[in-house]
């Protein structure tokens, strides 16, 4: 691949110089010898256009073309002129050289791909993030007006009562509801004639079962101890049944 550049800096007892490249960081080495038309100094400033080919583990200037002196009207697939003569020798040499550029151009275009892919997957977990928290205070609100509705319930069917307040048990499962979307523990609430409401409110229901190995869930073990006779679910007597089974 040919490239275009201005000759920077020329040295003429020593026959070597440097080419300029718009956009390139780094000045082109090339010497005299690769020159053409020699009896002609390279002059400052002069256009070129050349190819990138390596000597002795070097890369430099080779097969110049000086553009100031002869204008270029086409070019072969090697993007060499066509009155110009081309041994096959010298057309692998063009082909060895596109190469060279070719990684060249590839390593500035991957960095520029994965910042991209990079921000794109910033966007989207982001915006996952924010769903989740949508969605976990609307959670926290539902089971605030199913608290509310409960005890709406309980003043209905028992006539006018303090406000209810959550045991230290609830408070504790509703705080836990609030950080894990949880289903909190079933609220504190006298017994007898309120049993029926909490049963309907929740689900469950006594129904003779008394031990751990019995239960689903650890909702429905509260249920029990709280609301059932002869459960033998609770054997330290702290409030808090099925411990080992269900984690807590």
């Amino acid at each position: 691949m040919f490239l275009e550049g201005q000759v920077k800096h020329y040295n003429a007892e020593r026959g070597f110089g440097f080419i300029r490249v718009e956009g390139e960081s780094k000045d082109i080495f090339f010497h005299i010898k690769d020159y053409p038309n020699k009896q002609i100094e390279p002059k400052l400033g002069e256009r070129l256009k050349f190819m990138i080919v390596e000597d002795q583990g070097k890369l430099k200037a080779g097969h110049i073309v000086r553009l100031d002196l002869k204008s270029v009207d086409e070019t072969n697939d090697f993007g060499v002129p066509c009155n110009t003569k081309v041994s096959e020798h010298e057309a692998a040499a063009y082909v060895t050289a596109d190469k060279v550029t070719k990684p060249a151009v590839r390593s500035k275009v991957l960095p520029v791909i994965g910042v991209l892919i990079i921000a794109v997957m910033a966007v989207l977990v982001y915006g996952k993030y924010q769903a989740y928290r949508e969605q976990k205070q609307a959670r926290v609100k539902q089971l605030m007006q199913e608290q509310q509705n409960i005890v709406a319930e309980q003043r209905k069917a028992l006539g006018d009562l303090p406000e209810q307040v959550l045991s230290e048990s609830g408070k504790q499962n509703l705080k836990s509801a609030s950080d894990t979307d949880a289903v909190p523990a079933s609220l504190h609430r006298p017994a007898g004639s309120v049993q029926s409401i909490e049963q309907t409110a929740s689900g469950f229901k006594c129904d003779g079962r008394t031990h751990c190995s019995q239960m689903r869930s650890y909702e429905e073990a509260v249920f029990f101890i709280r609301n059932c006779p002869n459960t033998q679910m609770d054997g330290n007597n702290d409030g808090e049944p099925c411990e080992r089974q269900f984690g807590r």
